[in-house]
């Protein structure tokens, strides 16, 4: 049996997308992989708590760590992202047993085993970690820039070489800290990073979202593969994330949206009402002027309001004859 020691850092706002995770997780998990996975809980209420504990079964092993983000209170904040995010500085004291660990985001899906990623050697370095294509080019001049939502880290190194009090100073002495432990991490890590394959931390939604830019060629050539189509692309990732705020329990259309939904029905979290909206008509309407969006509402509601507005009322009326 293979032992894969997995970490996520969630709070409540996240239980259910890490939730979900956790689930396509132990769905794609092969028969001699057990995994370890680890809950590094901010403000999770005992509900959540329940809820990941009842994914304990012979071959998971769920394990529920209690911590505070609060003395981050002050650090830099950006959009969407929880300050417990700086938990991740934390994980080689949090993680005192363990010699390496495989940290995931909790907007992810996980889409096929794990254990050829956790095996890597990474003896010699820090972390892994896939570089960060919408950050090529940075405000701290990183050449190789990566992406924090995948770490595979070695703690043991980390311990020796004291990085988690330097991380945490890094927070308050750098400058420019806009990504918060992302920017963090890539300051003090530096050289110390193996990169990895573009498969094993994709970005679909940000790729599609922003294919003009990052065309399959620039892709093929930043990442040294070789994708004949996006399609190819999508069906090669080993783990997908959605890297910016617009997530699959957000909006319906995002790329890949269905994939999450068939994890999420599969998920304790199933039951759960999302309230979802959609990215393509959010985009719509920031592209348009004042005076195009009336002209389509009125054009709208001539065509269906107005009927809209008469069936209703026609219903209406016929209710209240019954009653008379």
């Amino acid at each position: 049996m293979t032992e894969v020691s997995v970490a996520f850092i969630c709070d409540h706002t996240y239980a259910l997308p890490t939730g979900v995770a956790v689930t396509s997780l132990i769905c794609n998990r092969k028969p001699d992989t057990v995994y370890d996975i680890y809950i590094i809980a901010s403000n999770l209420t005992q509900a959540d708590i329940a809820i990941f504990r009842a994914f304990t079964k012979p071959h998971v092993k769920i394990h529920i760590i209690e911590a505070s983000s609060e003395k981050y209170r002050n650090a830099e904040h950006f959009g969407h992202i929880s300050t417990a995010t700086y938990l991740k500085f934390e994980l080689p004291d949090l993680l005192l047993g363990l010699d390496k660990v495989l940290y995931l985001d909790g907007d992810v899906i996980i889409q096929r085993d794990l254990a050829e990623l956790f095996d890597m050697n990474i003896e010699n370095f820090n972390a892994a970690a896939v570089k960060d294509i919408g950050l090529i080019h940075n405000v701290h001049n990183i050449k190789n820039y990566v992406n924090t939502g995948v770490l595979l880290l070695n703690l043991k190194r980390m311990r020796k070489q004291h990085l988690p009090a330097t991380l945490m100073e890094t927070v308050t002495s750098a400058k420019d800290i806009h990504f918060m432990d992302q920017d963090c991490f890539n300051i003090v890590l530096k050289d110390s990073v193996k990169h990895l394959p573009l498969r094993f931390n994709c970005p679909c939604q940000f790729l599609q979202q922003h294919k003009n830019e990052y065309p399959l060629d620039f892709i093929n050539t930043t990442f040294k593969t070789d994708y004949a189509s996006w399609q190819a692309l999508k069906q090669d990732a080993v783990i997908v994330h959605w890297i910016t705020h617009t997530k699959p329990w957000l909006y319906h259309d995002v790329a890949l949206a269905r994939r999450w939904d068939e994890y999420f029905h599969q998920s304790p979290f199933h039951d759960s009402l999302l309230k979802r909206r959609s990215v393509k008509l959010y985009a719509f309407i920031a592209s348009q002027r004042l005076t195009n969006l009336v002209y389509i509402f009125f054009c709208y509601w001539r065509q269906r309001g107005i009927k809209f507005s008469l069936q209703k009322a026609k219903r209406t009326l016929m209710r209240s004859l019954q009653r008379m």
